[in-house]
């Protein structure tokens, strides 16, 4: 069951991306949770690192900051001129160690982050991607399992937020990833598979993931639905890219409970 602080942030993704004209509502929605669990229960600033690979959904991670209550901004900045609230999460956030926009990235660069802080004896810290099922189409993000896996960079958690759908349509049909759990094992990851819409039981096994004993990368395998959360995206391939209106917004209100 979603809880209401879920739902408070789903009802800030879909009003900011009315008010601004811009966003990604649907894959925001599908990593709420996700998210959620990151910030409010094991996100440890200024020494743990966390990359927005998947780079669409940075409505959901605006939102669940102003959820958290930070001071350093306001979610009405989204987009306005002069804000670092951009259309993809950049450097200039205390919480986003890298500026987005090209898939495919975040991997290989928190490698090269846990390489940095190995060489220069930092203190011990967690690096933590985001990236979704449709990016995995790209070769790169292998590559950084590969790199993760030979330099051993065992403080490295990425989370896939595996909706099953990309802008093309069902990942399945455009470029079928599976079987991806036996995928990411052959390329010494440490995995675990979990109902990413379930805050408990991704931060469970974000926890196990944090105490393993293996050399290897982590790898937490989030099964989402694209939209979730909001009965009339749910599983809508439109609202990857569509701008809610005025009425939608006052249902969207109700029908989260939001006052």
């Amino acid at each position: 069951m979603v809880g209401q602080i879920e739902k408070n942030i789903r009802y800030q993704i879909f009003k900011q991306c009315h008010e601004s004209g811009g966003g990604h509502i649907a894959s925001s929605l599908s990593m709420v949770e996700i998210l959620w669990s990151i910030f409010s229960a094991h996100y440890k600033a200024p020494h743990d690192r966390f990359l927005l690979s998947s780079c669409q959904g940075a409505l959901a991670l605006y939102s669940v900051q102003y959820a958290l209550k930070r001071e350093d901004f306001q979610l009405s900045d989204f987009l306005k001129e002069g804000s670092d609230l951009t259309m993809f999460p950049n450097t200039d956030l205390a919480f986003s160690d890298m500026t987005s926009g090209s898939l495919g990235h975040g991997i290989s660069m928190a490698v090269g982050m846990g390489l940095h802080k190995r060489f220069n004896a930092a203190q011990e810290h967690t690096l933590y991607v985001v990236v979704g099922d449709g990016e995995l189409d790209e070769g790169s993000n292998w590559e950084g399992l590969m790199a993760a896996a030979h330099f051993s960079i065992n403080n490295l958690i990425v989370i896939v937020n595996y909706n099953k759908v990309q802008i093309d349509g069902p990942t399945a049909t455009v470029m079928n990833i599976e079987p991806l759990q036996d995928k990411l094992t052959a390329f010494g990851c440490d995995v675990l598979s979990v109902n990413g819409h379930d805050t408990q039981a991704i931060s469970d096994a974000i926890s196990t993931l944090k105490c393993k004993k293996t050399q290897g990368p982590s790898v937490l395998i989030a099964h989402t639905v694209k939209g979730h959360g909001i009965s009339f995206c749910t599983k809508d391939l439109s609202w990857h890219y569509r701008i809610p209106t005025a009425l939608e917004l006052d249902f969207v209100k109700d029908e989260l409970n939001v006052h």
